[in-house]
């Protein structure tokens, strides 16, 4: 097999220690696709010899406070660099900006914002997974824009071809005791406005007691616990409603899985989230519980952005033209660090 590129991928390792991470999960469903178009992708362990000069590009994932001596570290190899910072916040760019402002050299003391903005020249390329993480790399990091890319995540399951039938209640999908993904608020919503609420994902055991004495209190909400990929694809055919009302969400993979078979989407108005449904979709205040009520009685009763929510989806954020977006920046910079 000829192997078209070879590229090497670094995420912290704080990312590895749960397989459910969204950056290691991010990094594994782009290198998947890479590999199965005849790449070759390294997965950097520490532990083990790199032949760093055989990299054609190296893609770091994550910001910490370890991507600046990573970049450091390889600069002596003169490879490109590209970097998706994943940035996930609901603070201001303007505080963000703050940060990467605090560098005091002589007490060795700086931020993880301070250290990521000096990264940047290492790094020949930042790509965003929407324009709302853009702003975050270019108001706060002061990096141009033409060194950003927008490289939109994909949708991990498979399409079907017929629009299924659906039955009359809301579905969420996270770990449930997750304080950003905003359950207690979704459940008061379905207890005041009287909808069906199932819900799945894990929990925290020592804090899911509160949680435990709604749902029991409640009959129309529904705890399944973690279930099955098979189970989760059940559930997205079945459920009219997807709901993810997160206070602090990056994209919300589960919500877009949700669309792509035909689920009517609730999705936060805060971050980027919303960018990937072209309008399509109920966009909610996260902080208001009747807004979030009143927003999944409209989809569950009113209007429907089915099947065409669907098809949106399925064309724009399906992991072929995702990846060969991907794709596309590699080779750019590929090209433009040759021509220098």
């Amino acid at each position: 097999m000829i192997i078209e590129m070879n590229i090497g991928y670094i995420i912290d390792i704080g990312c590895c220690v749960s397989s459910f991470n969204g950056i290691r999960m991010q990094a594994q469903v782009w290198a998947e696709e890479l590999i199965r178009r005849s790449n070759h992708v390294v997965f950097i362990n520490p532990w083990e010899k790199i032949e760093w000069k055989s990299l054609d590009i190296i893609h770091i994932f994550g910001q910490n406070e370890n991507v600046l001596g990573w970049c450091r570290a390889l600069s002596q190899y003169k490879i490109p660099i590209v970097l998706s910072p994943i940035i996930d916040t609901i603070q201001s760019v303007q505080k963000y900006r703050m940060a990467a402002s605090l560098n005091i050299p002589f007490l060795r003391l700086s931020s993880v914002n301070n250290k990521m903005k000096r990264t940047n020249q290492y790094i020949s390329m930042w790509f965003a997974r929407s324009e709302y993480e853009v702003s975050y790399i270019t108001g706060a990091y002061c990096v141009p824009v033409s060194k950003t890319a927008l490289i939109p995540l994909s949708f991990r399951t498979h399409t079907i071809d017929c629009y299924p039938i659906k039955k009359n209640y809301c579905l969420h999908v996270s770990k449930i005791t997750d304080g950003r993904k905003n359950v207690m608020r979704l459940m008061k919503a379905a207890i005041k406005y009287n909808f069906e609420l199932v819900l799945a994902g894990s929990n925290q055991e020592t804090e899911f007691g509160p949680f435990k004495e709604v749902i029991d209190a409640n009959d129309n909400i529904t705890y399944l616990g973690r279930v099955s990929e098979e189970k989760l694809i059940e559930l997205y055919k079945e459920a009219k409603v997807f709901a993810l009302p997160s206070i602090n969400e990056g994209v919300g993979l589960v919500a877009l899985e949700a669309a792509s078979f035909g689920c009517d989407i609730v999705i936060t108005e805060i971050g980027g989230p919303h960018e990937y449904y072209g309008g399509l979709c109920y966009m909610v205040n996260p902080y208001s519980i009747d807004n979030i009520g009143e927003s999944v009685i409209k989809a569950l009763e009113g209007k429907t952005f089915q099947p065409r929510l669907k098809e949106y989806i399925t064309s724009n954020y399906n992991i072929i033209s995702c990846v060969d977006s991907l794709l596309d920046q590699y080779k750019k910079v590929i090209k433009g660090i040759e021509e220098v």
